[in-house]
């Protein structure tokens, strides 16, 4: 029974006997949107001339993410014109991990490929990440290797994978990107993982299963703009490090460590000052000084304490993911056949 056959699978359910590649396999695209009706047309077009030259049966999966502008009437449009076409929408902005997470929850292919939808993930590319699958890798993963017109943020994204790598211990590549193929067994098993917090950049490799990297060249995005502000690239790295590691919380021993150690040290000096000279350790500076650098200490510790807890609070609620609400027929069909069995 092929993937085709018994998918969208249920969590939980991994296969660790790795399966031919089928002779016809059905390849699943998953493109997470939010607000990108100027991309949409485009970035449709684009998988059509890429995916109908390789011989197999596809399904391209939008996922509009609680989109403002139009984008969920050019998917209706689309859907309703294209049966390889297929969406699910969001009852409101949840985010594009998540957004993500649920393209992969409903794909029924063999193989499921995701990419950004505004096309600076280029589908072009996708030939070479089935090439490598054919040859039997699970999870073929591309790595950014310049973003053109932003020197500023590939520093910053260098920095962070690498501080990343050092926290969570997980071989997050530099320049990873959401662009990637994965097998079925690598979905269900992603699939499988069902915390709040997701992000996919680190789940996958934490998974394991055989891995191959392709390099690419990210270009500007094709209409619209940016999604990725400031404050959802800080919430996107915290969650790469507190989803996997405990590190922070053992900083905070270390820097308390260090805190008393240094504390002693100065009341040490300030008695031998006392005692063994003329003059008399002023007071009221190292007062200040103390009591700011304990200040601050204390509430950077409760700060990443809260973090965890936070996440702990958020995990406990059990409450779902995402909220749909609405999808194509033909996904919602394919939905219902799959929970039947």
């Amino acid at each position: 029974m092929t993937a085709r056959e018994s998918a969208p699978h249920q969590p939980g359910d991994v296969d660790t006997n790795a399966p031919e590649r089928p002779p016809r396999p059905l390849f699943s695209v998953v493109v997470p949107v939010y607000n990108e009706e100027d991309c949409i047309g485009e970035m449709s077009s684009r998988l059509h001339a890429v995916l109908e030259g390789l011989g197999a049966d596809y399904e391209v999966i939008f996922v509009n993410d609680g989109s403002q502008d139009s984008t969920l009437a050019r998917l209706e449009e689309l859907a309703a014109g294209d049966p390889h076409i297929k969406y699910l929408s969001f009852s409101r902005n949840f985010g594009h991990q998540v957004a993500l997470s649920a393209g992969i929850d409903h794909a029924a292919g063999d193989a499921v490929i995701s990419l950004d939808g505004d096309l600076q993930h280029p589908p072009e590319l996708i030939p070479r990440l089935i090439e490598h699958w054919r040859a039997g890798t699970d999870v073929v993963y591309t790595v950014r290797e310049s973003t053109v017109g932003r020197p500023f943020k590939e520093l910053v994204s260098r920095a962070f994978y690498w501080a990343l790598r050092k926290l969570t211990g997980v071989e997050v590549p530099t320049g990873s990107a959401d662009f990637r193929l994965i097998d079925r067994r690598v979905a269900d098993a992603l699939r499988a993982c069902q915390e709040q917090y997701v992000f996919v950049r680190g789940l996958v490799p934490w998974l394991g299963f055989s891995r191959q990297a392709v390099p690419f060249t990210a270009v500007e995005r094709h209409g619209g703009e940016t999604k990725y502000v400031t404050s959802r690239m800080i919430s996107f790295a915290l969650d790469g490090v507190f989803s996997f590691s405990i590190i922070p919380l053992r900083l905070i021993s270390l820097l308390g460590l260090v805190t008393i150690v240094v504390g002693f040290a100065y009341g040490a000096y300030s008695v031998s000052v006392r005692l063994f000279s003329e003059r008399a350790v002023s007071g009221w500076t190292s007062l200040i000084v103390v009591i700011l650098v304990f200040s601050g200490t204390q509430l950077l510790s409760l700060g990443i304490l809260s973090e965890y807890v936070g996440r702990i609070y958020e995990e406990v609620k059990r409450r779902p993911r995402y909220v749909i609400g609405s999808m194509s027929s033909s996904l919602d069909k394919q939905t219902q056949a799959a929970e039947r069995t």
